[in-house]
Formats: structure tokens, C-alpha cells, sequence
């Protein structure tokens, strides 16, 4: 394990069912209840990090506190994926400039925004 590396996320979930469905449908995150309608671990892809969803945490208001940016291989096929499982999109696929990629921002449906990241 390496130190200062981020290895766990809260994501407030007031509606845990229908965060598990979202990220699940998303992001194929594997998901696993811990205390049922109220907390749930996740896990990203192969690696040790992940975080959860927690019932009891308040959804930030818009733009504020930290922001969590996640990689796609596609972001046009994520948009379309975020509205068919009931989240928003509230920035369209933007170009970062310099080389960075393009992102984008989406709702899930707790109101949680989060960014989506692609390099083409």
C-alpha cells in the first residue's frame, strides 16, 4: 500500500437502491450491501480502491465540496448510459484543451454531480 494515495470514497446515497442501480449500470462497479438501506461497499474494476455508499450522508449542494472524476473509454456512450439509468447530464462532453482529454459533468439520481473523463 502506498502512502497518500486516496483509497476510499463516500458517495451520499440517501437512496441506496437506486445508487447501487446507477453506478452498478454505469460504471460496473461491483457493489456489496453491507447494512441493507443504508450502507454499501464498491469496488473499482481490479484494484483495491473503491469506496461507499452511505444512506446517511447529505448530497452537497451544486458546486460545492470535492468533485470525483472517473475514466471512461467512452464519454458519449456514458452520457447515454447516465440518462437511461435515470441521472442527468449537466455538462456535455467538453474539450479540457492541451491534451488532456474531454469531460463532462452527470447527476446520478441522489443529485450527487460527479465528472466523467476520456481521453478521446
Amino acid at each position: 500500500m502506498q502512502n497518500n494515495t486516496i483509497t476510499h470514497v463516500e458517495i451520499p446515497a440517501p437512496d441506496l437502491a437506486g445508487a447501487i442501480a446507477f453506478y452498478s449500470a454505469i460504471f460496473n462497479w461491483k457493489i456489496e450491501i453491507v447494512k441493507e438501506g443504508s450502507y454499501a461497499f464498491f469496488m473499482i474494476g481490479d484494484t483495491n480502491t473503491g469506496g461507499g455508499l452511505n444512506a446517511s450522508l447529505k448530497v452537497a449542494k451544486e458546486e460545492t465540496g470535492c468533485q470525483i472524476v472517473v475514466d471512461v473509454e467512452d464519454i458519449e456512450q456514458t452520457l447515454a448510459a447516465v440518462q437511461a439509468a435515470g441521472g442527468k447530464i449537466i455538462l456535455a462532453k467538453t474539450d479540457i484543451g492541451g491534451g488532456h482529454g474531454y469531460y463532462a459533468v452527470i447527476q446520478d439520481p441522489n443529485g450527487n454531480q460527479l465528472q466523467i473523463h476520456s481521453r478521446n
